[in-house]
């Protein structure tokens, strides 16, 4: 936990709206009212989830329109899905005053720079910084909402305008956790509130990113999905013979268990790259199939060992 005693002077978001109090809408909100960097913070959702919401201390009031919502408001964070985080940034536009930042939690970020591109045309990216923490679970709702959902999780920014230091960790990039030297004043401010709860925070562009992420992060979910299908054709639900396995296998259906119309949203807006990140992997399973009693098997299996070892370091 953060030391409460180490909280700034004053708000490093005066006033902040958060739309959707999911798991990481309400773990946001939780996160900054701890860390102190938030003055007031104003919740978006149902009626009874913003009453539960204010229960927990995790907002100062709430609204159920939108529009409403984001009136006066300084930073506001779009934490639903992809989809719905473009139809929201066409409707809260009007309502934003000139000075608000908007910023989202989507997995993918092409289809939403578009978008802040076609609504705020020349200032879209004043206006807006896309942004995706690589945090989760597979349960959601504000009931397993936590404080603690951001600590030490990268949590990658894409400006709209002007270069961003580079791609994502696996291209040699000495400056990636460099701060791009255009980012307004506002923008600043959003990267050190990220900071203040725990967040490390990575700068990319909206199409690197969202190459990276359908190998690092969709395909992990394509493939437990898939076996999670290849197990329920093969022995159906309830089959005592699932009982036989080792702890892998609940390892690798933990995936499977995420929330489907998420998902359904991630894969439309990110359809090209996970195609192919899709291909690569059908290319490799071939490859394994085609070794098996072969002396090209264990060669492969030696790669992936040393490759994997290096993501544990």
């Amino acid at each position: 936990m953060k030391d409460e005693g180490a909280r700034p002077a004053r708000p490093i978001l005066p006033r902040v709206c958060i739309i959707g109090l999911g798991l990481m809408g309400g773990s946001l909100a939780l996160a900054l009212r701890r860390c102190g960097v938030a003055g007031h913070i104003v919740g978006c959702g149902r009626p009874a989830l913003l009453a539960r919401a204010q229960e927990l201390g995790a907002i100062d009031s709430g609204a159920v329109d939108a529009g409403a919502a984001v009136a006066g408001s300084d930073f506001v964070f779009l934490c639903v899905p992809v989809e719905t985080s473009i139809a929201l940034l066409a409707k809260i536009a009007p309502h934003l005053p000139e000075r608000a930042l908007v910023s989202d939690v989507g997995s993918t970020k092409q289809a939403f720079a578009a978008a802040a591109r076609e609504i705020f045309g020349a200032s879209a990216g004043e206006r807006v910084l896309p942004g995706h923490p690589l945090a989760g679970r597979e349960l959601s709702g504000l009931e397993h909402a936590s404080a603690d959902l951001f600590a030490n999780c990268l949590w990658v920014l894409t400006p709209i305008a002007g270069a961003a230091p580079g791609p994502l960790p696996g291209a040699s990039n000495a400056n990636l956790n460099a701060e791009p030297a255009e980012l307004t004043a506002a923008q600043r401010s959003l990267r050190m509130a990220l900071a203040a709860i725990g967040a490390r925070v990575l700068f990319s562009t909206p199409g690197e990113h969202d190459r990276t992420v359908a190998y690092t992060s969709h395909l992990p979910q394509m493939l437990s999905s898939a076996l999670a299908l290849t197990l329920e054709r093969v022995f159906g639900g309830g089959n005592p013979a699932l009982e036989i396995h080792a702890g892998g296998l609940r390892s690798m259906l933990r995936l499977a268990a995420s929330d489907p119309a998420m998902w359904e949203q991630i894969g439309a807006s990110n359809r090209e790259n996970i195609c192919a990140a899709l291909e690569g992997m059908e290319s490799e399973l071939r490859g394994l199939r085609e070794s098996l009693g072969g002396a090209r098997f264990r060669a492969k299996f030696e790669r992936a060992r040393e490759f994997a070892k290096l993501l544990k370091s």
